[in-house]
């Protein structure tokens, strides 16, 4: 695909030396008004439809997006349709190797220089799909992805590994936040032991050993609390209120 290389290149440059923050979409990111502190960071990283919760909730996710990761699939399931970007995004970035052909080629050919779109490296990509035995969510990607670079501070909400739900109004086309059901039938993570699906526990357990080893990482209330609690390590052992 043109220009990637150099997409990757401009990359680099454009994090190298920033306070970078990333807000899911999961519901933790709203335990706590977190929106002048987020837009405070030279970078405002967002996940796929999450871009679509920003209006109205800026008091608890900040205002600004300068990076969205999404799976460029297309699909309103899953990453949408790129509603809500404009010209202050500088970048759309793909969790995904371009070698797992998550991306429709034909939709991002008109955008692809605008948005200097990018992948994620292929052999970290492999690498953290082998590591954590679970086909990877976006979050996670995209905070691997990001500390590949030269970035002074990393500040993490709302990716929690289904610790807490989706936001409601994440994704309405399919009911994900209502109830630990649906997101197991959804997952098939207790069917299928598997890299060809994500596997919150093993994720979690990847991303609190990562939070713990790279000191760039600052976490939000939530997860700076329950990564502490061994009750959150296994699925079948979350407090759910």
């Amino acid at each position: 695909m043109r220009n990637l290389q150099l997409h990757n290149e401009k990359y680099k440059n454009f994090l190298a030396n920033k306070r970078v923050a990333i807000i899911g979409p999961s519901e933790s990111a709203f335990f706590s008004e977190n929106g002048n502190y987020i837009d405070s960071f030279d970078i405002v990283v967002r996940i796929n439809r999450g871009i679509e919760l920003v209006q109205g909730r800026e008091s608890f996710i900040g205002s600004k997006t300068t990076i969205l990761y999404n799976s460029l699939d297309f699909d309103l399931i899953s990453g949408g349709i790129l509603s809500g970007i404009n010209d202050d995004i500088k970048f759309i970035c793909c969790p995904y190797s371009i070698e797992a052909g998550t991306y429709k080629k034909y939709h991002i050919d008109s955008m692809f220089d605008k948005f200097n779109i990018r992948f994620i490296n292929t052999e970290i990509y492999n690498k953290l799909t082998s590591d954590t035995r679970s086909r990877v969510n976006s979050g996670l990607g995209a905070i691997v992805d990001l500390l590949q670079h030269d970035i002074q501070q990393l500040f993490i909400t709302g990716i929690d590994y289904y610790r807490s739900f989706y936001h409601e109004d994440y994704c309405s086309e399919r009911n994900r936040s209502a109830t630990t059901n649906a997101i197991e039938e959804e997952l098939e993570f207790k069917r299928f032991d598997d890299i060809n699906h994500h596997n919150p526990d093993r994720q979690y357990a990847y991303f609190k050993e990562l939070s713990t080893t790279d000191s760039r990482i600052i976490l939000d209330s939530f997860m700076a609390k329950i990564i502490k609690d061994k009750r959150y390590d296994n699925w079948d052992t979350i407090p759910r209120n």
